[in-house]
């Protein structure tokens, strides 16, 4: 089966350790012998104009039809099945991250970890779209990108949330709809981030990764949480590129084993 792997991140000044998280990636998409696509300023092309036109306070929703927009072109091209991943995930086990090859599509669980009121670890059950996968003719990728776009024109673009049509709108659509989920891509949130950057907290971790429930070989480093408003990231602390750089080193060194309950 032709796979293609797609990502896309703005061209300028990507940062070190962006750079290697998209490497592992290459390095996972040619260890499974799938064709690696990088996408960049162009993946817009694949919103229409006039969405692009629309004044907006986070290139996230925009990005979140694009992303549908391009998926769906090249599965109408010459491959019989796409995957996005999103450039800040980070593959740290690659020959035990596989892709079923009976899936007609997939999205991302995610378990998100946080702080309440009261200082206490809570987490919270989603979906989100950092990796995803079609075959040619699924119908769920031709809803999802019609979604979007109704979404986006119905929202006043200006101030709508950055999650509106991905995390936000793929949770709700999942209380609805049975959804087959990638289940080894873990999302880390800004504390769990925090957490593994300065070495503390570590049961934050091990907490994290019980309540997901399965082993899980790559992570979302969720860099828009780290530099989107305080109401989607409350809390956040501003990291350094050389931190996050070492963050990146060292997850790929250990194979990710201080992010897992139990070495799996």
């Amino acid at each position: 089966m032709s796979t293609v792997v797609l990502q896309s991140y703005r061209t300028t000044n990507v940062a070190p350790w962006m750079t290697c998280c998209m490497q592992t990636v290459r390095e996972w998409a040619a260890l499974r012998g799938f064709t690696y696509e990088f996408v960049d300023d162009a993946l817009f092309d694949y919103a229409s104009p006039q969405l692009r036109a629309l004044p907006r306070n986070s290139i996230l929703p925009l990005t979140d039809v694009a992303r549908l927009g391009l998926l769906r072109a090249r599965l109408a091209s010459d491959y019989e099945r796409a995957l996005w991943i999103d450039a800040d995930v980070v593959i740290f086990r690659p020959e035990q991250l596989l892709v079923a090859d009976d899936g007609g599509a997939m999205l991302c669980h995610q378990i998100w970890s946080s702080q309440d009121a009261q200082q206490r670890l809570v987490h919270r059950k989603g979906i989100n779209n950092a990796f995803m996968m079609f075959r040619r003719g699924h119908p769920l990728l031709a809803f999802l990108h019609y979604s979007a776009v109704q979404l986006y024109g119905h929202y006043d673009s200006a101030t709508m949330p950055p999650t509106a049509i991905g995390t936000t709108f793929l949770t709700k659509l999942g209380t609805l709809l049975p959804i087959r989920l990638m289940p080894n891509v873990a999302c880390l949130s800004p504390m769990l981030v925090s957490a593994l950057v300065h070495g503390t907290n570590t049961e934050w971790l091990t907490e994290h990764a019980t309540q997901f429930g399965q082993p899980f070989y790559a992570a979302n480093l969720c860099h828009s949480m780290l530099s989107e408003g305080e109401e989607i990231a409350p809390h956040r602390e501003k990291f350094s590129d050389a931190q996050l750089t070492t963050m990146v080193e060292t997850l790929m060194h250990t194979r990710g084993r201080q992010l897992l309950s139990r070495d799996a």
